[in-house]
This record gives C-alpha cells, sequence and structure tokens, in this order.
C-alpha cells in the first residue's frame, strides 16, 4: 500500500499530464469533410408552350440536389462557414441550344445555392413568326464555385479549398402550331382625312395551324387617327397558306397628316387544333389615305344693283383627292340680301373637277355700294353614301350703281357720232373712186 505522500505525488503527476495533453491537442488535425459538391437541375416555373411572333419572358428555377459527407476526428469542431455541397456565386446562362428561339436576356447572376434550395432566375426570348411547331431542348449552362474540401487544423482555424465548375442542364420548351397572320396589301380608295371609308387587307396565314371559325379584328395603334367603325370580321375556315380580305369601315380624324402612313393591328380569334379558342400574335400594318375634301371657289365676283333681283354665278372646284357624290351648294345670305333660291344642285364631283351654282338673290335699295361676302357650303355624300358638309366657302357679291338717264344719252350719242362717221368715210370713198 502506497503511502500517503506517494499517492500525493502520483495525483500531481496525473493533473500534469492532462494538463500536458490538453496543450498538446490543438495541434493535432480535427475534422474533415468530403462531399462530391453540388448536384444542380433546371425546370421551368410556368408553361414550356411559346407563340411564334412574340416575345416571352422564360422563368426558370435551379434546384440543388447536392449532400454532404462528413468525418469526425474529436469534439473540438467548428461549424463552416462553406459546405462542400453549396454552390457559391452561381450564373446561369440560356442558350438556344436546338430551339429557333432567340435570347435576349443576359446571364444572371443568382448567388448561393444551397443543398435543398431552389432558385429562381428568368430570361426573356423571341419566338420568330416563322418559327416551326415542334419539341426543341434549350440549355441552361451554370458556373459556380463550390468547395471540395473543409479540413480544421486547430480549434480556431478552417482551411477551404474553391474549385470552379460548370454544368449544362436541358430545358424543354413547345412551340406552339399557331395562326400568323402576315399582310399582304391593304388598299384604301376614295377614304380622305376628315371621312370615312372602307380599308381593305389582305391577310395570309403563316402559320402551321388551321384557324377554324375564324374571326379578324382591327384595332388602332397609339394616338393612331384611324377610327374602325365595327372592328371583327367573319372569315370563316383559315388554313396554312390561306387567304383572305377582310374589309373595315373606318373614319379618319379630322386633322390627320394625309403625307403620312399610320399604324393599326390586326389579329385573329379562332378555333385551334385542339377546339380550344386562341388568339394570334398581332401584326402592324400601315394605312394611307387622302388629303381633306375641300373646295375652291374660282369664279370672278357677281354683280347687282341696289332693289335689283340678280343672279349670282359661282364655280365650285373639288381640290380635294376623293370623288364627292350628289353634290349641292347653298348659299346664306344677309342684309341687305335675301334670296328664295338659295341652292344648287352640282352632282358628282372628281379631284379637280368643277361645277356652276346659279343662285337668284335680291338687294334692298338702301344697299351701300361696296364689295360684300357671303357664306357658302357644299353638302354631299362620300363612297360609303355617309353625309357631309364642306367647310364655308366665301362667295362675292358686288353691289354697283344702276345706269342712270344720263348713261343711255351718252351711249346714243356715242352711237350717233359713230354712225355720222361711218357714212362720211363710205361717201368719200365712194368719190375717190370716181
Amino acid at each position: 500500500m502506497l503511502s500517503p505522500g506517494l499517492q500525493r505525488k502520483l495525483l500531481l503527476l496525473c493533473i500534469f499530464c492532462i494538463g500536458i495533453g490538453l496543450c498538446i491537442t490543438p495541434c493535432q488535425a480535427g475534422v474533415r469533410y468530403i462531399s462530391g459538391g453540388p448536384d444542380l437541375f433546371v425546370s421551368l416555373d410556368s408553361t414550356n408552350q411559346l407563340i411564334p411572333g412574340t416575345t416571352a419572358e422564360l422563368p426558370v428555377v435551379i434546384e440543388n440536389k447536392g449532400k454532404n459527407t462528413m468525418e469526425l476526428y474529436n469534439a473540438y469542431t467548428l461549424q463552416p462557414d462553406y459546405l462542400p455541397s453549396t454552390a457559391k456565386f452561381a450564373t446561369i446562362r440560356l442558350v438556344p441550344g436546338d430551339a429557333p428561339i432567340k435570347v435576349k436576356s443576359n446571364p444572371q447572376i443568382v448567388g448561393d445555392i444551397a443543398s435543398g434550395s431552389l432558385v429562381p432566375a428568368a430570361f426573356v426570348v423571341e419566338i420568330p413568326q416563322d418559327a416551326k411547331a415542334g419539341k426543341y431542348t434549350m440549355e441552361a449552362i451554370i458556373s459556380y464555385q463550390y468547395v471540395p474540401q473543409v479540413e480544421q487544423q486547430t480549434t480556431a482555424d478552417i482551411e477551404y479549398y474553391f474549385k470552379d465548375a460548370k454544368t449544362t442542364r436541358p430545358v424543354e420548351v413547345v412551340v406552339r402550331p399557331m395562326v400568323v397572320l402576315a399582310v399582304d396589301s391593304v388598299r384604301s380608295n376614295n377614304l380622305p382625312a376628315g371621312g370615312e371609308g372602307f380599308i381593305t387587307f389582305t391577310i395570309r396565314n403563316t402559320g402551321q395551324d388551321t384557324g377554324n371559325r375564324t374571326s379578324v379584328y382591327l384595332m388602332p395603334e397609339g394616338a393612331s387617327p384611324v377610327i374602325p367603325y365595327s372592328n371583327g370580321i367573319y372569315v370563316g375556315n383559315l388554313p396554312p397558306g390561306g387567304t383572305v380580305q377582310p374589309r373595315f369601315k373606318v373614319a379618319i380624324s379630322d386633322n390627320a397628316d394625309p403625307s403620312q402612313n399610320y399604324p393599326v393591328s390586326l389579329y385573329a380569334v379562332y378555333r385551334d387544333y385542339e377546339g380550344n379558342t386562341a388568339t394570334s400574335p398581332p401584326v402592324s400594318a400601315g394605312v394611307k389615305f387622302g388629303k381633306k375634301v375641300t373646295f375652291k371657289r374660282t369664279s370672278s365676283p357677281s354683280v347687282i344693283n341696289p332693289g335689283k333681283t340678280g343672279i349670282v354665278h359661282v364655280t365650285y372646284k373639288n381640290t380635294g383627292d376623293a370623288t364627292v357624290y350628289n353634290a349641292q351648294a347653298r348659299i346664306s345670305v344677309i342684309d341687305p340680301f335675301s334670296s328664295d333660291d338659295d341652292t344648287a344642285y352640282l352632282g358628282d364631283l372628281k379631284p379637280g373637277q368643277s361645277a356652276d351654282a346659279l343662285f337668284s338673290v335680291q338687294t334692298t335699295a338702301g344697299a351701300t355700294i361696296k364689295t360684300y361676302s357671303v357664306a357658302s357650303e357644299i353638302q354631299y355624300t362620300d363612297a360609303a353614301n355617309t353625309a357631309f358638309t364642306s367647310d364655308n366657302i366665301p362667295v362675292l357679291i358686288e353691289v354697283q350703281p344702276a345706269s342712270g338717264p344720263w348713261v343711255i344719252v351718252m351711249v346714243l350719242l356715242i352711237l350717233a357720232i359713230l354712225g355720222g362717221a361711218y357714212f362720211w368715210f363710205r361717201n368719200k370713198k365712194a368719190a375717190d373712186q370716181k
């Protein structure tokens, strides 16, 4: 049996050894994490069906299914900041693959993708009008860094080893068969600014679906001065390559510039190959029209004597670009004039054509001697049989004094002098011949 003194010495030795062991432990290796790295997948967050002739946003979701494996050597373990299964500083880029699609967006920075998380990204894509219907595979290319190994060297230090990686994942999309409209021609004859008329479009189906029970709709674009009266025309079945010629009645704003083409949109509503109601992408077309219908007075002022009834003769000229039909002129007289025959029929007037109007106008006896301007207007119909009234066309009337008795005397005297001179000249000539 050990003496009490020896027991005390052994206890002190054990305490000393434990202390030495505690001092040596931090220099030993601690924990190591080993992993296969992130395992990334890409899927669409909405329908994968795309429509030709449109621009769409394609939302994608990145999922990380990576897992960690851990080996533990002692109890003095630190929690690492970066796990091997996390994709760090990730960037995703979408490329067309075999799809006839244009990607308009730049690569998207999505940051860190931890194991088990879902990270969204969105790309704007353009599907050309002539894109063929079918199933296609686009590609999502993800570039990132990860930590394949984490080592704890001491109770206070962890060492990380970063590695660059890249993975390519498929993104399946479907280009739907659609009715896609193309405008081959636009006709707008006899359509003036400030008037009404018809626009006829020749429309072709360049898509790959047959439009059953198809209606074509016309809509103005922006602040277009083209205003449709009825914007839907039923055209029936419209197969791929088929054409139709819908005609729309429209009105044109009064202040529209006839030297410009103004945009309109056309689209079709139809039953698709699945029997569902579908709408084609809108297509733009330019509409042109003529100048506003205007008239000009080309005749000289008419002359009337005070207290007399006279005939006011006015020649009107169509200075617009459209033919007017069943035109009639009307004069609006005021004091000192009156009229019981203030309307004259002009008939049809083509651009540049003129017609005469005669109005019976009476002048009061006390009318001031001067030139008067009175208002007139022309009422007419256009090619669509819509009635219009022109702007005011001023008519000039000169009030001149009536011829007095002295004027008659002067005329008779002049005639007598001319007659005497004639006989004198004739007699003189006869005498010279003898």
